[in-house]
């Protein structure tokens, strides 16, 4: 029997093979949570490490299991994910495939696809944490244990409702004191709150339709009522007792109070939101509530937490920000009416639900300490009687709630530290960025933080800025140079659209869309600025505002040079849809900044753009902040600084690691490399598909993340290296080195545009082994060195001072925003906005 089944084995491998399946060894894990993908992947990595593992999962995976896997796949449809998976491991041997089914509601293709994966051989991973092979029998006694244990659970929630509704029925019988009205009363909530619960239950098997259907269900109107004035002053606190929602309790306070605001709380503690004073100054305001939980990607009836844990004093507008401590205006609170039903978070949804389709925002803001906050649980019984109010009630029903793209918990910032505009002659700018400026963490943020910081005594910048995960906003610093700091977090997964490039198509948002929008309005800034050429598609979000593009490079011709080094025709492909999109867009802004002189000759042809509307606007320096300095070490030091995030850093330092310092070692043995590599470096290293582990490099290769004060390293330099095959635009770590007085071997495309004179600014080699022999001159000969590093230093003075850039960049904001013309249309702006 054995001896035909390997028969059987070795004819299956060889009809597939036949079929094209590739050699390569590779094991496979679809996951439908995070959790579960982690435990599968450790799992693998555990029992076999030798085996790349390749992810498929609907998702975002953690960042220690994406640091595990060769390949990450992720797709928000289960179905093509499913799909894409059959294509890319058709290419491969796939030793093992791993599902897991752990619980997680839907997703069933994705559930099904290792069954489907050649040669079939499948591992399953259960709610209990275990494995099992998915043999017929095994899949068969899983499937009798889950169904047996799912209807043990809704029996037992059925006996423990019916239970309970006996014990309380009894209580109020037992009672003399309670008039036989108030038990029929008493019984008729009992056998409601019964009902809702086996409903609840039963919408809970079928994977909660009502929350996928609910946006079908509502109308499209807004609630219309007359203008409420604030009245009164301070709070009156109100305490909800007992699990039954005290409408008539909350309308007699409200009612004979004259207090500003109602402090709503359903326990005996008592926070009165002292931070939340800014956000009560606001004339929209509703409410605003302290943080309970965090929404993270769980699709919900409505947003009813912040997409994430908030910072201590930062805040975020949520559609129904639900808490056990909610301060809410007296006044608009009475206007809405309160609902009456069986559950205060009911209440609550139907409360916030009609605030926003009035226009009114509630907020959620941040507690002091949110370590141990944990993700938003489901609330299936509150969440089926909205449902089940909503669709009775004809006037909620028709309600829609205005921006609702704004009010999804994903938009931060920090009240107590907005600056408002002021009303003078300043130019009023809203910049946009698709990451933090602030910390320093690459060339990009460097520039922005430094060119506005040096423009902010005469600009007034607001900032909107796309939050990557885990990064920490310092709002202090921020908010030194921007008068407003608006944090998005991207909490959607937008369909990948073939026709643009992948790093246009994965950065959509809406809710940024909806927030460049709004604060046009709000604001009337002069111009809109959108930093990198990926982000290009939202200036159409502010049509009416004049608006400059910031090109931190060509990126057409920086994904032409990795085609050129690709070959493949995906890369090539990639190149064509650059191409398009930046030629769309050059020619669709009034401005366009480029770093260099020969990328604004290119940016004017290929955008068919006016010369006069083009601009070239440096990198820089800060001249004061880096200047040389010289450490005492005991070893020769190469530095090379080059964040991971972007693709030529990690090509350049590969390069470095595998072709130069071999070289240089066989010349010099005692040399060490340093490298900056930048925040997730090991993330971003494994996600470019890179399989060295870097912990294995050679014991002189020392490799740092971020680091915020790079000057002690660079004193500790003789030399820096700037090893780049592609690149575009120009590179901030020449001119930090040049400011340094360092010592520079650059590849021809690492200097580009600087106008930097070879063999006297820097040295300019061409190939490895003249760029091995630069660094090897240079470590030996200590006085040429010290001298090539005094001539950088004084090109960094003459030419790339902040100071000196920011007077031609306000220079062009004048010529962009046309100032002749600017007063008499701020003027018709104001006049409209009164």
């Amino acid at each position: 029997m054995l001896h035909l089944k390997g028969r059987l084995r070795s004819q299956l491998q060889s009809w597939l093979r036949r079929a094209g399946k590739g050699e390569k060894k590779v094991a496979s894990v679809f996951g439908a949570s995070a959790p579960a993908s982690h435990l599968a992947v450790l799992h693998l990595r555990d029992g076999a490490p030798g085996v790349p593992i390749w992810l498929f999962t609907a998702v975002e995976p953690l960042p220690e299991t994406e640091a595990l896997c060769e390949r990450v796949f992720r797709n928000k449809s289960p179905l093509s994910l499913a799909a894409e998976a059959q294509s890319q491991l058709w290419r491969c041997w796939v030793a093992i495939s791993v599902g897991t089914w752990t619980g997680e509601r839907g997703a069933w293709p994705l559930k099904l696809a290792p069954f489907l994966i050649p040669p079939f051989r499948v591992l399953i991973l259960n709610r209990h944490g275990g494995f099992f092979s998915a043999t017929p029998s095994n899949i068969f006694v899983y499937c009798a244990r889950a169904s047996r244990d799912a209807i043990e659970l809704a029996w037992a929630g059925v006996r423990e409702a019916i239970h309970t509704a006996h014990v309380r029925a009894r209580d109020r019988i037992d009672s003399a004191r309670v008039r036989r009205r108030d038990v029929y009363r008493g019984l008729r909530k009992l056998a409601a709150a019964t009902g809702l619960r086996v409903l609840a239950t039963l919408l809970r098997w079928t994977f909660n339709p009502h929350v996928r259907f609910f946006r079908h269900l509502h109308g499209d109107q807004p609630l219309m009522l007359e203008a409420v004035e604030p009245e009164g002053e301070g709070v009156v606190p109100f305490t909800q007792s007992g699990p039954h929602w005290d409408a008539d309790g909350l309308e007699n306070l409200a009612r004979s109070s004259d207090a500003r605001w109602v402090l709503w709380r359903s326990g005996i503690g008592a926070d009165f939101l002292p931070d939340a004073e800014p956000l009560l100054a606001e004339e929209r305001t509703f409410a605003v509530s302290r943080q309970l939980h965090f929404r993270g990607w769980k699709a919900l009836l409505a947003p009813t937490a912040p997409f994430r844990r908030l910072q201590a004093g930062e805040a975020s507008r949520v559609l129904a920000p639900v808490s056990e401590t909610i301060l809410v205006d007296r006044k608009k609170l009475l206007a809405l009416g309160i609902p009456r039903c069986s559950m205060p978070g009911t209440a609550w949804l139907i409360l916030f639900w009609k605030a926003a389709a009035a226009g009114w925002r509630s907020y959620s803001i941040g507690r002091r300490s949110a370590e141990h906050l944990a993700e938003q649980p489901e609330f299936p019984i509150q969440d089926t009687e909205f449902v089940l109010q909503a669709l009775g009630d004809s006037s909620l029903r028709r309600l829609c709630p205005r921006q609702e793209d704004l009010s999804r918990g994903n938009i931060c910032f920090a009240p107590s530290l907005a600056t408002p505009t002021r009303d003078s002659d300043r130019l009023k700018v809203l910049l946009v960025s698709p990451f933090l400026p602030f910390p320093l963490a690459h060339g990009g943020a460097v520039r922005i933080y430094n060119l506005c910081r040096e423009l902010s005594h005469r600009v007034d910048f607001t900032l909107i800025a796309m939050r990557e995960a885990n990064d920490q906003v310092d709002y202090a610093r921020l908010h030194q140079v921007f008068r407003e700091v608006h944090v998005v977090d991207k909490d959607e997964r937008p369909p990948h659209n073939n026709a643009l490039p992948s790093q246009v198509s994965a950065s959509e948002s809406s809710s940024l869309r909806a927030l460049i929008a709004q604060l046009s309005q709000k604001l009337t800034p002069d111009l809109l600025q959108i930093e990198f050429t990926h982000f290009a598609g939202f200036r159409d979000s502010a049509p009416g505002v004049p608006a400059l593009l910031v090109e931190h490079d060509i990126t057409f011709s920086l994904y032409r040079q990795l085609a050129e080094a690709d070959s493949s025709p995906a890369a090539w492909k990639e190149y064509e849809r650059w191409l398009a999109f930046e030629r769309q867009w050059l020619g669709a802004y009034e401005g366009v900044w480029t770093v260099s002189e020969e990328d604004r000759v290119r940016a004017i042809e290929e955008g068919k753009r006016d010369g006069e509307r083009t601009f070239t606007v440096a990198n820089g320096v800060d001249i004061d902040r880096f200047r040389p300095a010289e450490a005492v070490t005991d070893s020769q030091e190469i530095f090379y600084v080059g964040s991971f995030r972007h693709l030529p850093n990690v090509i350049g330092f590969e390069n470095l690691y595998q072709q130069i310092m071999p070289r240089v070692w066989a010349k010099s043995p005692n040399a060490r490399l340093r490298v900056v590599a930048g925040p997730d470096h090991e993330s971003f290293w494994k996600r470019f598909g890179r399989q060295q582990d870097l912990r294995t490099l050679d014991p002189r290769i020392e490799i740092h993340g971020f680091v915020e004060d790079l000057r002690p390293l660079y004193a500790r330099a003789s030399v820096v290296a700037v090893p780049l095959e592609v690149s575009a635009g120009t590179n901030i770590k020449v001119l930090e080195a040049m400011a340094c007085g360092k010592a520079i071997v650059s590849t021809p495309v690492g200097c580009a545009g600087l106008g930097l004179d070879n063999d006297y600014h820097l040295a300019i080699r061409r190939d490895w082994h003249g760029f091995s022999e630069a660094l090897c001159d240079v470590l030996v000969a200590p006085k040429a060195r010290s001298t090539m590093g005094a001539r950088a230093r004084r090109a960094a003075e003459n030419y790339f001072s902040w100071t000196a850039i920011a007077e031609r960049a306000y220079e062009s904001y004048q010529a962009i925003a046309d100032r002749s013309a600017l007063t008499g249309r701020s003027k018709d702006r104001s006049k409209s906005a009164a």
